[in-house]
């Protein structure tokens, strides 16, 4: 076809050169051998085009995938994207022989505005399945891997800003593996994301899983990690999910085991190429909540704690700070109500350790339990706390949740935070 066209384009120009008779035979033949260079120009560059090329660096939003022997499938494919009014366009990634079509591309710094445009395509745009791909030198890396040059030019520091730096946090993807179709979680990872709904800090927390139809826990896992959900095995494939991290009320979502495709049509649940992400936004206690402090423990019988407390004494900090109208009651609970020694915090106020200068005393368990919620206090004024927003009372062994020869006995002995306001 193309050819037909130049040799007419050919003759054109030989009627006019006779017509006019303004050109030479030289000319004449100038002006054919340039055509005949140009046309074959551009037959390979045409059959070049049918070819994928490296996708370059950055993020995708992919919409389809194909083998690498492929190639005139996927630009077809994308040539019926454009013609529909999509901007489409495709690329290979060698390393997996595979060519992916795509609606959009983004920087390295623009990894919000490729999920915002991949959450479009399936809302909107009739894509269920778009994931955002990221590619580093022609090759898919996984989120958090470093983007700079091996060998980076020494770039002169900038001046020291007051303000506080953004800190993104990353968690690495999972190895890829092949795609299934239709994909759910009897044979794809889910990454369970457990945030913090104002800013999408990264928390601690749990996620505990559940059977809707017979409310039996399948397990409970750490958030922020991959997991494979057990099978629930029953007729509907329903499941629970709880997330819970301390200072924040639980956050729950439903998922179906084998119809988890159909799922991403929420906004909390997405599916990233070979994965899929279930995002639990959580939101601080607010008054009337009660939780217990679980990461905090003490020496026995003393109201002097052991070291890793500090890691959820920050938290509640964190809390208290954030929110400087807050009020709390601290309730302590032992596992038995006997007296026995008491040991407090001397002198040099380490709240941390059995110290030298440590004060021994004999009292009731509701005096312990008490001495426990009064230690914790103290360490919050400590960090600039007003007392007046702290209330502390003691239980002794009254309020047990567990048996107390039971094997969780011992989690009897607690301390409990209640917002007052």
């Amino acid at each position: 076809m193309v050819s037909l066209i130049y040799l007419r384009y050919i003759w054109l120009i030989d009627k006019r050169l006779i017509k006019d008779n303004m050109k030479t035979c030289k000319t004449h033949a100038t002006a054919v051998s340039g055509l005949i260079s140009v046309f074959l120009a551009i037959v390979p560059l045409q059959i070049h085009a049918q070819q994928a090329q490296p996708l370059p660096n950055g993020y995708f939003v992919v919409v389809s995938t194909f083998k690498d022997s492929q190639s005139r499938e996927a630009r077809s494919y994308s040539e019926l994207l454009n013609k529909r009014g999509f901007t489409s366009t495709f690329g290979i990634e060698a390393s997996k022989h595979y060519v992916y079509v795509y609606l959009a591309s983004f920087g390295y710094d623009q990894f919000a505005q490729s999920v915002d445009r991949m959450k479009a395509a399936r809302a909107k745009d009739g894509f269920p399945t778009a994931w955002v791909l990221k590619i580093k030198d022609g090759k898919e890396i996984k989120e958090g891997e470093s983007v700079e040059e091996s060998n980076p030019k020494v770039v002169a520091k900038s001046p020291v800003s007051d303000e506080q730096s953004l800190v993104t946090e990353y968690i690495p993807n999972p190895t890829p593996k092949p795609i299934f179709k239709p994909q759910h979680l009897g044979n794809t990872p889910i990454f369970l994301s457990v945030i913090k709904k104002n800013n999408k800090k990264v928390l601690d927390g749990t996620v505990k899983i559940l059977d809707v139809e017979s409310k039996k826990v399948l397990g409970t896992v750490n958030a922020n990690a991959y997991f494979e959900i057990p099978d629930p095995k029953s007729k509907s494939g329903d499941i629970t999910l709880v997330a819970s991290a301390f200072g924040f009320n639980d956050a729950t979502q439903q998922m179906n085991y084998k119809q988890t495709e159909r799922d991403t049509v929420n906004e909390d649940v997405t599916l990233f190429g070979n994965f899929f992400m279930l995002t639990f936004e959580m939101e601080r206690m607010t008054s009337g909540a009660k939780t217990t402090l679980t990461g905090v423990s003490f020496f026995n019988d003393a109201a002097i704690m052991v070291p890793a407390s500090r890691n959820q004494l920050d938290d509640l900090l964190d809390m208290l700070n954030e929110n400087l109208k807050m009020k709390i009651r601290l309730e302590g609970h032992t596992n038995s109500n006997s007296r026995g020694n008491i040991v407090s915090v001397g002198p040099s106020k380490n709240y941390f350790a059995l110290t030298k200068d440590r004060i021994t005393t004999s009292g009731s368990a509701k005096s312990l339990s008490e001495a426990r919620a009064e230690v914790i206090k103290a360490w919050l004024v400590d960090q600039g706390v007003a007392a007046d927003r702290i209330e502390t009372v003691g239980w002794g062994g009254s309020k047990p949740i567990y048996d107390s020869k039971s094997n969780l006995a011992r989690k009897n002995s607690r301390v409990e935070l209640v917002v007052v306001e």
